[in-house]
């Protein structure tokens, strides 16, 4: 990054975390940079036993491109490079980013434009076609857009789609960031902003996004995802008393018991 851009703030900062380098990510890379909103920075948080070689094979690759930061840490975990990115994020907005999905063209230009329309939403994901690693489109999925139809949803799964999301950095840093919840951060997180009635979600009709499926998102189907997301609804009914996160939790934890597909 040259130095008359160092200190110029985006508006928007991508948030884009891995821990390998391979032919999906730079497709997920360049979806990034190819957005019709041009002030931003791209934010690439690279973790695990192999992060310096990857951030060193990035830096060589797109020392050009002044919009782009690396960072490394050998810590693996996705919450704790989360929160470091959310940290190191210098735009009041910042925008998820999975290393194996697609943004469109047009995503930032209208999250952006709907945040600032809508001052009270903290959240704002989208509708989203499903891909496989090819780019094969298998269907699409239009989520609840209204803060009041998220907030029923969010006591008994998650209505967000989290690399969909633009996030207000203010609102985010207010309820601490993203805390834990291993493969259920950002429900864990959802549920600390579904505390304060200041703040809204929103997800728009617009399908923004390809979100790679072809994974089949095994680790939310783990134990542990469930037992997170189950905690995290209970810690919700302790602090609100509200007996519908009880129920949730229940519904968690009999997931955990019969549909959970490895410890």
């Amino acid at each position: 990054m040259n130095e008359n851009n160092r200190h110029q703030t985006p508006v928007v900062s991508w948030l884009l975390c891995s821990c390998q380098s391979d032919i999906l990510l730079e497709r997920a890379i360049k979806s990034c940079l190819v957005q019709n909103l041009v002030d931003f920075e791209l934010l690439l948080v690279i973790n695990g036993v192999n992060a310096r070689t990857i951030s060193q094979h990035l830096h060589e690759k797109y020392k050009q491109d002044s919009r782009v930061r690396v960072v490394e840490t050998p810590i693996h975990l996705l919450n704790f490079s989360l929160s470091l990115g959310l940290h190191l994020a210098r735009a009041p907005y910042v925008a998820r980013m999975d290393a194996d999905d697609v943004s469109h063209p047009d995503r930032l230009a209208r999250q952006l434009d709907f945040m600032e329309r809508h001052p009270s939403v903290a959240v704002l994901g989208s509708a989203y076609e499903l891909i496989d690693e090819i780019g094969g489109v298998h269907g699409i999925v239009s989520p609840p857009e209204s803060d009041s139809d998220i907030r029923r949803c969010l006591r008994y799964r998650n209505p967000i789609c989290h690399p969909s999301v633009l996030l207000r950095k203010q609102a985010i840093l207010q309820v601490g960031g993203y805390l834990g919840g291993q493969n259920a951060e950002d429900y864990d997180l959802w549920l600390r902003i579904a505390l304060d009635p200041a703040w809204q979600f929103a997800n728009m009709p617009d399908v923004l996004l390809s979100y790679n499926s072809a994974p089949g998102g095994a680790a939310r189907r783990s134990r542990r995802a469930y037992a997170n997301v189950a905690a995290a609804q209970l810690r919700n009914f302790l602090i609100s008393h509200d007996p519908r996160w009880f129920v949730g939790a229940a519904f968690s934890a009999a997931k955990s018991l019969f549909r959970a597909n490895r410890a």
